[in-house]
């Protein structure tokens, strides 16, 4: 089956690309789940939605510190070697999330995790592009799809199932309990490597300067995250974020333009197709991280459905993604290289988030959101594996792992950064609209309502009832925001030439 393995019979290639979406899947759900259970990991460690932005952002900064030392890792040990160094990392970061007692040792935690799981999708997808010819890609696509998608489609409704009994540490033990299952089969199943080991050792990296932007990452990323720009009197907070940033990136800049053999070489990702797709990338992972949030807030806060329902839905949207993984492998050859698809792909977006802000209101039943929520499934397919199947063509087999380190990166910070501007912007929205519905609640309404006087219980249910209402607002503001989003990208993809 594999020209360059050809100890690898038949099945074995199958459950070999099965295996390496699997892996794949173990950091998408380490970064979906931070959102989608956020109310109770967030309670579990007694910290304020300001204070979560630090275990998001922890995770993000140091994925991009794993993916841009990945490289030059996996060239003295192999890409099988480090996958399974960075599942062992990812267990004992995942458990030491379960075992956090406040949102400190939660953020530490998540360092650990990122460093573990942060480069697992850019090892999964390399590995594949080096063992195999194009030819003989299709087949170890079908596995890695379903793995991947599969893995994310099943994660919500476990989680959920588990926070429900055993509490919002089971997130991370679920986590730590699938990665320790895929080291016995990566060590199976991964092919040996048949190369020798490269000369360039790793002390070579310019561990400074992957240090530093370790950091910067972490800093910048908390400083967008947060809309206190938006806010009156809110930019001077921000500055020393932002000069921090701004110092760090210059020095970055200035090490890799003097270093011999830089780790990640931009200068050999300068094609306008990869570009173009880098870009698509970015902002599908950005409106990607808005609505695992947005929609888990959605149906929890405003619909008041409890968290097994909303991990069941969640669920139901990630099978219609396996569903279309599938379909589109099989119709490869036909759906290759269409702009339009791409366009097509953020048209159901729009259509799926002006369907939600219209059905914003209480009493929604599923039947209503179940549809939206399985249109919206299909667009990873119709964005994102489209996009990647384009964005590549211009690299040989060496840029091609520069290339995607870089991408990867950008989908870290991309879904990092959607996620936590979701979360802060909810809230903001939420207290307004709060605010302004009990204003109209003056003593002559009161009285209107309930004469002689309104009891506890009643305010109590009042209140609630507006808590509520403030969600489904702030929840309807937002969804026609990424629904004008989705609008612009879709027009672009419509008009952009690179990727064709």
């Amino acid at each position: 089956m594999l020209a360059r393995h050809p100890e690898m019979g038949r099945i074995r290639v199958y459950l070999f690309g099965l295996v390496a979406g699997l892996v794949t899947g173990i950091d998408f759900i380490a970064a979906a789940m931070i959102g989608i259970a956020g109310s109770h990991i967030r309670g579990g460690v007694h910290a304020s939605p300001e204070e979560y932005l630090w275990a998001i952002s922890a995770y993000a900064a140091s994925a991009i510190v794993a993916n841009l030392v990945i490289g030059r890792l996996a060239q003295r040990i192999s890409y099988r070697s480090y996958t399974l160094l960075s599942l062992a990392v990812f267990v004992a970061g995942s458990l030491a999330c379960a075992m956090s007692d406040n949102i400190s040792q939660l953020v530490l935690a998540r360092v650990l995790q990122g460093l573990g799981g942060g480069g697992l999708f850019t090892a999964a997808r390399v590995i594949v592009q080096v063992v195999s010819q194009p030819k003989e890609r299709l087949a170890l696509f079908w596995g890695f799809g379903i793995g991947a998608n599969g893995m994310m489609a099943v994660a919500p409704w476990i989680s959920a199932e588990l926070v429900m009994r055993e509490g919002w540490s089971s997130v991370f033990l679920l986590q730590a309990g699938a990665a320790a299952l895929l080291l016995p089969l990566v060590w199976l199943l991964y092919p040996r490597r048949t190369h020798a080991p490269g000369e360039r050792a790793v002390g070579h990296l310019d561990w400074p300067a992957v240090l530093a932007m370790g950091l910067g990452a972490l800093l910048l990323l908390h400083g967008l995250q947060d809309l206190r720009y938006l806010r009156p009197g809110g930019v001077a907070g921000l500055v020393p974020w932002m000069l921090a940033g701004a110092a760090i990136v210059a020095f970055i800049a200035a090490r890799l333009h003097r270093h011999p053999d830089p780790w990640l070489d931009v200068r050999r990702l300068g094609s306008r197709r990869y570009l173009a797709g880098l870009g698509f990338y970015g902002l599908f992972y950005l409106i990607n991280g808005c609505w695992s949030f947005l929609l888990s807030s959605f149906l929890q806060d405003g619909l008041g459905y409890d968290f097994a329902t909303t991990g069941l839905l969640l669920t139901l949207g990630g099978l219609a993604t396996v569903c279309c993984t599938v379909i589109h492998t099989w119709q490869f050859p036909r759906v290759f290289g269409k702009r339009r698809v791409i366009a097509a792909g953020f048209a159901v977006l729009v259509l799926v988030c002006l369907w939600l802000a219209h059905a914003a209101m209480p009493g929604a039943s599923t039947q209503v959101i179940v549809p939206a929520i399985l249109l919206q499934g299909t667009t990873f397919v119709l964005i994102m594996v489209q996009v990647a199947s384009m964005t590549y063509l211009d690299f040989d087999e060496a840029d091609f792992a520069h290339a995607y380190q870089l991408k990867n990166i950008m989908r870290e910070v991309a879904s990092a950064l959607g996620l936590g501007m979701t979360s802060l912007l909810l809230q903001d929205v939420r207290a307004e609209a709060r605010t302004d519905l009990v204003s109209r609640f003056d003593h002559a309404t009161l009285d209107a309502f309930q004469p002689g006087g309104i009891s506890t219980a009643t305010l109590a249910q009042w209140s609630a009832e507006i808590d509520r209402q403030a969600s489904l607002i702030a929840s309807d503001h937002v969804f026609v925001g990424l629904a004008v989003l989705a609008a612009i990208a879709g027009t672009v993809a419509l008009l952009q030439r690179a990727l064709r």
